[in-house]
């Protein structure tokens, strides 16, 4: 991985972004790819120095991945049994840089090379369909030398959803005229370390898992006092199931939160009426409330007693679980009301707290800062009139840390490129007009990880871009229900997400196949298995030797993890409520074809995601 080797001048695929997306799309290009001649190999350009996109550039000191390892990693190269469930940003770096030397793929990546436009030529010949100019560049990202351009057949955009910096403008603060005495302030993309925070009066704008950490970090560092900036709420919920404590016993049961769905009749075998309606995210949610509630007498998150989102909207069918629920003990402390009877049945254990027994005082977002310095508050959404800090406390911060997020530049496309994953009509990833230029790792699972879904979606990139099978039709009933003015509208279901991609590819295993080709052991793991990738290569296109092996040993440890009682409430009742209503809807229908023709009836809708139904692979 240098930039010190020359560029070829063709290429059959190039990728754009070395983060985990760019990675397993340049993988997939090499392994998979059309055959390429001499000096036309597919090849990787990321403007850093490094690969590791977000995980390597946009980290900070203790953080870890928010989603377990079993989810998060490629489908055939896995962590270790004895790894963290939740590794550290720089070991999951380290993982990138594995998976990269493993598969054989450094000598295609270009570190220190920019894209600066992409645009179609006026000309194009051969198949080359694309013209990218590039710029090398040095550390601080400023050219060197002379442009270069590159033909390429194929582009796969990878930058992520993480590199531009979303900074909203705060009178007083960031604004002109500037407040004499306006803090200090940072986009957390430029936070790294507790000792900038050490000692300081700290108001974090944003309560994504981002805002959660730094406010946790700012706690331990010791700051003066530290603020929480809230707009209209977040659910909170602890990465892994621990903690509790029921009729005198703890349970520390260690489990994943993002492994725990199962795939029978809640992925796979879903009816169309029943996927459509989303159901099964409205009754989840149903139920996990009234468990949250028995467990930590709160509904509105797990032991989550302040900032919560309107309680029509506290749900994972409608937003990102925050899975950062360190800071949640300092931000629950002026609102912790559990019973004392409630507290003998059950409640949830926070770690010891600091000495000093600190504190997260939750704000809104300031609309100004005053002569002062003195930050100025919108009144915070009705359900939340508890908050009443930002009434009756002086808020003067010494550093302001904006974790408000990224968002995307397309400046540098061309004239008829799709601005972002957001106009391309193929499951976010590519447009009809165009399948050979895709965007790959641009949409956010509510409880799950980005890179196995890139994965899944360089599959169908590739799929579509070889004429491998035809277009996707059925419709798209994964995405989150978000608000229609929330500003990130490209949320998905993980589960649902795979599961979609993998009929789409042709990959989701049917059980008769599994039980006929690999046994009842495979097809076991498989029904009480979430949507590990592994599961998407024991068939179809990408089928591999090694998906056996990794479920019959890691994803069934995954599974064993949850013990008997965690399998029969977290599997078998689950997966048997689910079954009553997915074989009620096929019997509704089938009742309804019959009956329509012989009483005049209309016929019910087909127009829904078909039953197990799998894109047939055209060969190549």
């Amino acid at each position: 991985m240098s930039a010190d080797r020359s560029l070829p001048r063709k290429t059959s695929t190039l990728v754009i972004g070395g983060g985990p997306a760019g990675l397993v799309s340049l993988k997939y290009a090499v392994e998979f790819g059309e055959r390429w001649s001499e000096g036309e190999e597919p090849i990787l350009v990321e403007m850093e120095r490094e690969i590791g996109g977000t995980f390597r550039w946009r980290g900070y000191e203790n953080a870890e991945l928010v989603s377990s390892k079993q989810l998060t990693c490629f489908s055939d190269f896995r962590y270790p049994l004895s790894a963290p469930d939740h590794p550290s940003l720089p070991n999951f770096v380290q993982y990138l840089n594995d998976y990269a030397n493993h598969f054989g793929i450094s000598p295609h990546i270009h570190t220190s090379t920019k894209v600066v436009s992409l645009k179609y030529p006026e000309d194009p010949k051969d198949g080359y369909k694309h013209l990218a100019v590039l710029h090398r560049v040095d550390p601080d990202r400023r050219p060197i030398g002379e442009p270069i351009e590159i033909l390429a057949k194929r582009v796969i955009i990878t930058t992520g959803l993480h590199v531009t910096p979303n900074i909203p403008s705060i009178p007083g603060l960031n604004t002109e005229p500037k407040s004499p005495n306006a803090p200090e302030w940072i986009h957390s993309s430029s936070y790294k370390s507790r000792s900038q925070l050490e000692g300081k009066e700290v108001l974090i704008l944003g309560a994504g898992e981002t805002g959660m950490d730094v406010a946790y970090e700012s706690i331990m560092a010791g700051s003066k006092k530290v603020w929480l900036g809230v707009r209209n709420g977040f659910l909170s919920f602890p990465k892994v199931l621990n903690n509790f404590r029921v009729l005198g016993f703890t349970f520390n049961g260690n489990l994943p939160i993002d492994g725990l769905i199962t795939n029978l009749f809640e992925d796979t075998y879903v009816h169309k009426w029943v996927a459509q309606s989303h159901l099964r995210w409205f009754i989840s949610d149903l139920v996990i409330k009234r468990v949250l509630w028995v467990l930590t007498g709160t509904m509105a998150g797990c032991n989550q007693w302040a900032g919560e989102l309107p309680p029509e909207r506290q749900g994972r069918a409608y937003v990102f679980l925050n899975k950062s629920a360190k800071a949640m003990q300092f931000i629950n402390r002026p609102f912790y009301n559990l019973s004392p009877l409630h507290k003998l049945f059950a409640h949830y254990i926070d770690p010891p707290p600091p000495a000093n027994q600190p504190s997260i005082d939750i704000v809104p977002f300031p609309k100004e800062f005053d002569q002062d310095g003195q930050a100025i508050f919108n009144p915070p959404p009705n359900h939340r009139e508890k908050e009443t800090a930002w009434k009756t406390k002086t808020c003067k911060p010494d550093l302001v840390v904006l974790c408000t997020g990224y968002k995307q530049n397309w400046e540098w496309l061309g004239e008829g490129y799709p601005r972002g994953p957001e106009e391309c009509d193929i499951r976010g990833v590519c447009s009809a007009k165009d399948l050979s230029v895709g965007f790959v790792g641009f949409v956010r699972p509510g409880v799950g990880a980005i890179p196995p879904i890139a994965e899944m979606q360089t599959q169908l990139l590739l799929l579509l871009s070889q004429k491998r099978i035809p277009i996707p039709t059925s419709p798209e009933t994964y995405h989150l229900l978000h608000s229609p003015t929330s500003r990130i509208q490209y949320g998905v279901d993980h589960s649902t997400y795979m599961s979609t991609l993998s009929k789409d590819i042709g990959s989701s295993p049917g059980l008769f196949e599994l039980w006929w080709e690999y046994g009842w052991f495979v097809l076991f793991v498989y029904c009480f298995g979430a949507a590990f990738p592994t599961f998407y290569r024991l068939t179809g296109p990408f089928k591999s030797e090694k998906a056996r092996g990794i479920v019959e040993t890691e994803i069934w440890e995954t599974i064993q993890r949850r013990g008997l009682l965690g399998n029969i409430f977290m599997g078998v009742i689950p997966m048997a409520f689910y079954a009553v209503i997915n074989v009620t809807a096929y019997l509704i229908e089938k009742t309804w074809l019959f009956a329509a023709p012989l009483f005049g009836l209309p016929l019910p809708p087909d127009n829904l995601m078909q039953v197990g139904s799998t894109a047939k692979i055209k060969s190549s």
